[in-house]
């Protein structure tokens, strides 16, 4: 009986550890976007920090215009793009069934990069900084 009890202890921790493990937290080195909802009237072109989050590892991230980063607006936008799976034919995005998709009046954060791409409602978008903390 007992032989049954430690295998069927065994049995439930490795579960519980491969299960806590393969959990993906977003921290400053996620190469991921995320997504975060924000109404256009709270963007600001001034330089100063309009947007801020908490990444999982307690880091703090915020995000601001740069003239650099806007130059490069529809590079990171492709990035974007490309890292959801869809694809440049032509000129149309095409992507495989059930591909992400971007949601309009949303921040998309990539802590790794260091950027933030931004979908205003009328389908235009910009590109801003982003600062970990």
């Amino acid at each position: 009986m007992k032989n049954k009890e430690i295998t069927y202890f065994i049995f439930i921790a490795f579960l519980t550890i491969g299960t806590v493990s393969c959990a993906v937290y977003p921290s400053a080195n996620t190469n991921s976007w995320l997504g975060y909802e924000l109404p256009p009237s709270k963007i600001s072109y001034d330089g100063k920090e309009f947007f801020e989050g908490k990444l999982s590892n307690g880091s703090m991230f915020s995000v601001f215009y740069d003239e650099e980063i806007e130059n490069d607006a529809t590079y990171y936008y492709n990035m974007l793009m490309q890292d959801w799976g869809w694809r440049l034919n032509g000129d149309t995005w095409r992507a495989p069934q059930n591909s992400r998709v971007v949601k309009l009046g949303y921040i998309y954060v990539n802590p790794s990069r260091g950027v933030a791409v931004y979908f205003y409602p009328h389908n235009t978008h910009s590109a801003f900084k982003v600062s970990i903390k």
